[in-house]
């Protein structure tokens, strides 16, 4: 009896261990990177990004004398045929206006080298779409992102997001 009430409280043990040392370290790497304001990455359903499933991104401002980077992050496979994506990239402000911007990230090098970092099939890229960016008013802003290519839905995209943080 002594040796099944052992056998089955140490698995327990190695759980409860496990959990903690998993929110331990998801805790700490996520502190570790201070000058995030908002990150989000969605899924592309299939692998096919329709011209239609546009992502929408939303990040709230507060500090109007801070400048920002901002960020696309997409997540491709290596079947990915184009060099580059055309994206339209809409920004609602807070008063409601909106700005809508087309954008050419760039994916590999001529030679065909994804830039970006790659395991097994996924290549996951952040391309800089403006730099040292002030926001004019306090509030919410959201930011659309949609595919803007020739052939649609465009194959062999996995995800798309968007990353804003605190210019140094």
């Amino acid at each position: 009896m002594k040796n099944g009430i052992a056998h089955i409280q140490i698995p327990f043990l190695r759980l409860g261990f496990f959990i903690f040392l998993l929110s331990f370290c998801s805790v700490f790497l996520s502190s570790c990177d201070k000058n995030r304001l908002m990150e989000e990455n969605q899924q592309v359903t299939n692998n096919l990004w329709n011209r239609n499933d546009a992502k929408t991104f939303t990040a709230q401002i507060t500090d109007t004398t801070r400048h920002y980077n901002l960020y696309v992050n997409l997540r491709h496979s290596f079947n990915f045929e184009w060099r580059n994506v055309w994206v339209e990239i809409s920004t609602v402000f807070p008063d409601g206006k909106r700005l809508q911007k087309r954008v050419n990230l760039v994916l590999s090098e001529p030679d065909g080298h994804w830039f970006g970092k790659s395991l097994g099939d996924n290549c996951d890229i952040q391309v800089p779409i403006q730099s040292n960016a002030i926001f004019p008013a306090p509030g919410k802003y959201t930011f659309i992102i949609s595919q803007d290519m020739r052939i649609d839905p465009l194959p062999a995209v996995k995800s798309v997001g968007m990353r804003i943080e605190k210019a140094d």
